[in-house]
Order: structure tokens, then sequence, then C-alpha cells
């Protein structure tokens, strides 16, 4: 009766896993999968304290530390010590399997193949009694929701660059702008939605042919992964357009990222083409404001960077404010860069 039970719970930890249809639910939808696994075939049931943790949520918890400042509630628990164990894990080259003996306790640390919201990921587990069998168990666990996370992803992503697609934007920025998304960061959050454009794309296909269009669009969302952190989610809406979303601690901080990223492609050199650049417009996000609402902002300040020179980056508040732009929808005082 016993292994029958176990099965059947078993059975129902994945039919919940497949009713998961958007990237940004999988790290959830992975803890709570490892929370019933563990519940059903650990050696002996213990309270069991478990987290997927990036590189990036390390570094800024850290950093929190060193400044004083409140650290984050997904952090609550964890002794602060065990913070730098996992920062070096986590810079290693190979990432297997380890334990840790420390003061808390054992912390088994899994390396995550594929995490949505990051590139360097684990899924750390406090618990004491962990044999073999679990381990291996959690093992397969985490290769099973790896293929199945890739399958999620690749709904999502655009098929040239890899960049998310339009129809993940709209489920992602309608969770910014309802305060429901919480990239890891230093808290409180500003959101600012980007829009770049390539200037000048149409001479590109034009003059040397849509296969190097392609190869420019390719190379060209390589180097704005490359460039933008880690968190950051980048977009592409066809053609020569794509979208960023940016969370940053300081609003001021939009402008030291956007100007890096101009800059890094200024100096770029692509394959046959040579130098290209792109005009941007930026616009600041508000809690329950339409997506609709801040794209059409976003492009009219990308509009008047293409009017005005283009190769250049204009937002939309700085652009009210200084009466270069006018919109009866803007109410109260226009905060500037």
């Amino acid at each position: 009766m016993t292994t029958q039970l176990n099965l059947s719970e078993f059975m129902q930890t994945l039919t919940d896993l497949t009713k998961v249809r958007e990237s940004l639910a999988l790290d959830p939808a992975l803890l709570s999968l490892m929370q019933r696994w563990l519940s059903i075939f650990a050696a002996e049931p213990q309270p069991i304290r478990m987290q997927v943790l990036s590189r990036r949520q390390l570094v800024s918890v850290i950093s929190t530390l060193e400044t004083g400042e409140v650290t984050h509630a997904a952090f609550d628990g964890w002794v602060p010590e065990n913070y730098a164990l996992l920062l070096a894990y986590m810079d290693k080259d190979a990432h297997q399997y380890e334990c840790l003996e420390t003061s808390s306790g054992k912390l088994h640390i899994f390396p995550l193949q594929q995490s949505i919201a990051h590139k360097h990921a684990i899924l750390l587990i406090q618990h004491e009694m962990l044999d073999g069998d679990a381990i291996s168990l959690i093992k397969q666990c985490l290769e099973m929701f790896h293929h199945y996370a890739s399958l999620i992803i690749e709904n999502e992503r655009d098929a040239l660059t890899g960049l998310l697609n339009r129809k993940t934007f709209d489920h992602c920025v309608s969770k910014i702008l309802l305060n429901d998304y919480t990239p890891e960061f230093k808290f409180p959050l500003h959101h600012f939605l980007a829009i770049f454009d390539i200037d000048f794309f149409k001479k590109i296909n034009d003059n040397y042919g849509h296969l190097i269009g392609d190869e420019v669009l390719l190379l060209l969302s390589r180097l704005m992964q490359e460039t933008f952190r880690e968190g950051d989610l980048l977009f592409r809406f066809g053609g020569e357009e794509f979208v960023g979303v940016f969370s940053c601690a300081d609003e001021n901080d939009i402008v030291g990222l956007l100007e890096r990223f101009k800059a890094t492609l200024n100096a770029y050199v692509f394959p046959q083409v040579g130098h290209v650049s792109m005009s941007v417009g930026c616009s600041r996000m508000a809690l329950n404001v339409l997506p609709n609402t801040v794209l059409e902002r976003a492009d009219e300040a990308l509009y008047y960077a293409k009017d005005h020179g283009r190769n250049q980056i204009c937002f939309y508040e700085e652009l009210i404010a200084n009466g270069l732009l006018s919109d009866s929808t803007i109410e109260g005082e226009v905060e500037l860069f």
C-alpha cells in the first residue's frame, strides 16, 4: 500500500509540473517538485530547506551585508558565512554535486543546467539525512526538469536570435506592471523599458543581402546578452527591433546601463558590414500602467532619437520635462535622469 501511495503521489508531481506553461514559473515549480519528492522518498522525514540561487543573487546579498543593508527575504534563514562558500563553488570551472559541512548543517549543492531567471544557478538543499539513493533521485529529477524546461524556453524564444519573443514580452511586462515580478537585485527596484532599433537596417539588407542581415541580427543579439546584466529581459520584436526590460536599484543606473551598451556597439565591427548603430527610446514603467502604454511612450522617444540624428538614447520622461514631447496622459511631477 505504501508503494502504491508513493507511486500515486510521484505521478501527481509530474502531472503538476506539466501544467506549467511559462518559464518564469519553472523555478518555483522545481522547488515544489523537489519538496514533494523528498517527502516521499528521502531516507528519513525531516524539515527540508531548499532554494534556487544564482551567482548574481549571492553577489548582491554579500554586497548588502557589507554595506549593512537589510538582506533580501529570499535569504532569510541561511547563515551569512555560507554565502562565500557557495560563491566559491559557483566560480569553479566545472560544476558537480557537492555536500558542504557547515555550522548550520549539511548543505547539498546541485548545479542547474537550465535555470530560467539565471545563467549560473544552483539548487541548494539543507538536509542531514540524504543518502545515496535520494541524491541520485534528485539528479534524475533535475535532468528531467532540464529537458522539460528546454521545451518551454524554446517556445518563448525567437528562432533566429534566441532572445525572448513578443508573446513572452506581454506576460513578463504585465507581471512587472502588476508588481508581481521581482528579479534578484537590490531593492527597491525601478523598472524601465527600452526599444532598440538598428539604424538604416534596410540598407544592410539591400547592399549585402538578407543572409548577412540575419547575421547582423544574430551577432547583435549576442552582443546585447554579453553587455547587459544576467537578470535583464531582452526580446526580439521582429525585424530589426528589440526591446529590453531593466530593473535598477537606482533610477539613474539605467542611463549608465544603456550608454555602456551604446559604446560597446559603436566599437564593434560586424563582418562585411562594419560598424552598426542603434537608436534607443526608453520609458520608466509604473504600476498598473498598460504594457501598450509603456511601449508607446518608449516608441515616441525612439522616433525622436531617429528624427534627430539617430545613434542616440532618448528618455521619454526627459523629453516631456524639456518640452520636446507632449503627452496629456502624464500627470504629476516628472522625474529627470
